[in-house]
């Protein structure tokens, strides 16, 4: 009996000589769902490769709320809840879904110039967090107290995703972020570019309180569980802490975070 001629042509890498199976043409679509996010896209000219919205927003006058989005020239289509539905993954969308290549990460170095043209420039470094929800909020509570840039690891934390998005009502569309292969690295290019580095941490000796946030500073805030490790730790100019009078051993990351935050904005207010 003869063999089934096989219909597979994987590709041969050169070097090794191995083949290997090809890789899709193409990554899969970031969906920035809800109305606000997906008009903060048109703010910031960030196109979309389409936007999907309900079919009903078509007729009367929710016709109107589509008129930016045409004029910008944003490729628009009207499908089915069902559709719009699978393309949000998920995620509540209020009947509109964008749908963009990637998220416009910066490196480090694009981060500290942008940085360094600005009076007082305050950055925040996320050590390894991992859950989308309080990426979001740390996102949304440093673009409110008018971060200039954040640096998140690429490796073991939550990247930029359409919930990560939601989270922040938006905000991570305006906020410049980097992700560094190396978070310790990255601290020490802040460090040599002039900017002080301080660590949120429970155990540190220092109240965020009786500490100097004004100036050119990066606040580092630590993972959900472990908080900060070791290497970045060593980075650190000082390690904070935030009073704790309770019994709870700490704060939430996004809390502790926002705290730290709006500490450093108000002393750059006196």
């Amino acid at each position: 009996m003869r063999k089934k001629p096989n219909t597979f042509h994987p590709r041969q890498n050169r070097e090794s000589g191995r083949f290997q199976r090809p890789k899709p043409d193409h990554e899969p679509l970031l969906p920035i769902t809800g109305r606000r996010p997906v008009e903060e896209l048109l703010r910031l000219n960030m196109k979309p490769e389409k936007l999907l919205v309900l079919a009903r927003e078509r007729r009367g006058k929710e016709a109107n709320i589509l008129t930016p989005f045409r004029e910008a020239g944003w490729k628009i289509e009207e499908v089915e809840r069902a559709k719009l539905d699978l393309a949000a993954e998920a995620l509540h969308h209020q009947g509109f879904v964008a749908l963009i290549r990637h998220f416009p990460y910066r490196t480090t170095a694009e981060l500290i110039e942008q940085a360094q043209a600005q009076s007082d420039p305050l950055i925040i470094a996320l050590d390894e967090v991992q859950d989308a929800g309080n990426l979001g909020a740390i996102l949304r509570s440093a673009e409110c107290a008018g971060v200039v840039g954040g640096v998140i690891p690429v490796h073991r934390a939550a990247g930029i995703t359409a919930a990560v998005i939601r989270a922040s009502a938006g905000a991570a569309l305006h906020l410049p972020l980097a992700r560094a292969v190396n978070l310790a690295h990255a601290l020490e290019e802040f460090t040599v570019a002039g900017f002080r580095v301080f660590g949120a941490d429970q155990e540190g000796m220092q109240s965020l309180y009786k500490t100097d946030l004004t100036g050119p500073v990066v606040i580092v805030v630590g993972s959900e569980g472990r908080g900060l490790r070791p290497g970045v730790k060593r980075r650190c100019e000082a390690l904070i802490s935030i009073p704790i009078r309770g019994r709870t051993a700490s704060l939430n990351a996004s809390v502790a975070a926002a705290l730290c935050l709006y500490e450093a904005l108000r002393q750059r207010q006196v």
